[in-house]
């Protein structure tokens, strides 16, 4: 790039991605800007900066803000208020439910908004970040899994309306906390169990990584049968 062209403000490369992967054409951005044929080529080309109107508009057509489209900001949606929060939730929640309930039969939540976005983040976290749906579920998995997200977003909901009661006590919630994570890494924790199911076949966990899993549930395991032994002698 050459110093004239570093000296000005330039948007083609972002208009190009916009354009991409919102699958939109330059005639359809022509006809709704009204910004001439020749003046969006040399726009996409960077030849030209663009008007403070023409960016206005351009960045009204794809939902974005200015700063975006003139590099000063690396994020698309880049504004956060409660009017943008509930429009977020009202638009998620519409694309969630259409997203399972079309495409994998899978009925979602339907008390509000919150819990179908709630319940599309959980299979993101449990599912898609691993690579797998629930399409590659049985029957019997789908049903635990909804089951579970159910009980963690009433669990979610519930200390949302605890923290928000006037006699509230920040200690009643880290007490609650406490008590799941002793469930998940204290003396009686099954955490070993669960991860150890399936291991032999997980090509996702690394040999050393298996090793280090199968020490730590023996080393478990006999804690617990000593303990265990050593209740018995006493009785």
């Amino acid at each position: 790039m050459d110093n004239n062209m570093e000296s000005k403000i330039v948007i083609g490369d972002k208009l190009q991605h916009l354009l991409m992967i919102n699958g939109f054409n330059t005639a359809s951005l022509i006809k709704e800007t009204n910004i001439d044929e020749s003046t969006l080529q040399d726009y996409l080309n960077n030849v030209k900066s663009p008007t403070l109107e023409d960016g206005v508009q351009l960045a009204k057509f794809f939902n974005t803000s200015l700063d975006y489209m003139i590099g000063t900001s690396d994020f698309i949606l880049d504004t956060w208020d409660y009017d943008f929060l509930e429009e977020f939730l009202q638009f998620s929640s519409i694309k969630i439910r259409e997203h399972f309930e079309d495409r994998q039969n899978i009925k979602v939540p339907d008390r509000d908004e919150l819990d179908t976005v709630l319940f599309g983040l959980l299979t993101y976290i449990t599912l898609s970040r691993s690579g797998r749906s629930f399409e590659d579920l049985s029957d019997d998995e789908i049903s635990i899994m909804k089951a579970s997200f159910t009980e963690i977003i009433s669990i979610f909901n519930s200390c949302v309306t605890m923290s928000n009661q006037d006699c509230f006590d920040i200690k009643e919630l880290k007490a609650l906390n406490r008590n799941i994570v002793e469930y998940l890494f204290g003396d009686y924790s099954f955490v070993y169990e669960r991860v150890l199911k399936g291991l032999e076949n997980n090509t996702e966990i690394s040999e050393v990584e298996k090793i280090q899993l199968l020490k730590a549930s023996i080393n478990q395991n006999m804690e617990h049968n000593q303990m265990t032994l050593k209740i018995l002698d006493s009785l």
